[in-house]
């Protein structure tokens, strides 16, 4: 008997806290960008339109996670004559591969950092996917929260930039992904 009313308080012993909670992403406040070089120069880009399953508590970081889901046909860069290569098949291929996602396996806490998670997770781009980790700050203010982080990638790993624009020289290969998210609770 005492057995049976042991494995209930057990339970309760071993759920976290505070189970993750939904989040919504405030498009109109939010941004989910990138910085990149051209010829030697830095130039700023977004993607206009994504959309995110957003779960995260820092009391339960294993029920934690994102599933981003980004149209790269919303891309703009601030450059007409830049913005009208990237549809072509040498950079992103809008006609064959519309989109890109990201989508967690874990969220960790790091000490000591700039930032106090990582979210380690499967980029995609152009149907190519590899393992990121992207360290991020989450800050919550009562049903607000705001996500900012960033992280460096090679852009030629996901086949964006081939051919005469591989190597680097005019358009350089690292890419740093930029994400500054405003959130507010709620069912996602």
């Amino acid at each position: 008997m005492q057995r049976l009313i042991a494995l209930p308080l057990l339970a309760l012993v071993a759920m976290p806290a505070v189970a993750a909670t939904d989040w919504q992403i405030r498009h109109e406040e939010s941004r989910l960008g990138f910085t990149a070089t051209q010829q030697g120069g830095e130039f700023d880009g977004r993607f206009r339109d994504f959309d995110a399953t957003m779960r995260f508590s820092p009391d339960d970081l294993g029920g934690s996670g994102f599933d981003v889901s980004i149209d790269v046909t919303s891309i703009t860069t601030g450059s007409s004559d830049r913005d009208e290569q990237l549809p072509a098949q040498e950079w992103f291929y809008f006609e064959r591969y519309p989109e890109a996602s990201f989508v967690t396996r874990e969220i960790r806490a790091v000490d000591g950092g700039e930032f106090a998670y990582e979210a380690v997770g499967e980029l995609t781009i152009r149907g190519s996917t590899h393992e990121v980790v992207l360290p991020f700050d989450w800050r919550i203010d009562g049903g607000t929260a705001t996500m900012e982080g960033r992280v460096a990638i090679d852009r030629t790993r996901y086949g964006v930039g081939q051919g005469e624009w591989e190597d680097g020289d005019t358009v350089g290969r690292e890419v740093t992904v930029e994400v500054d998210l405003t959130l507010e609770k709620g069912a996602s």
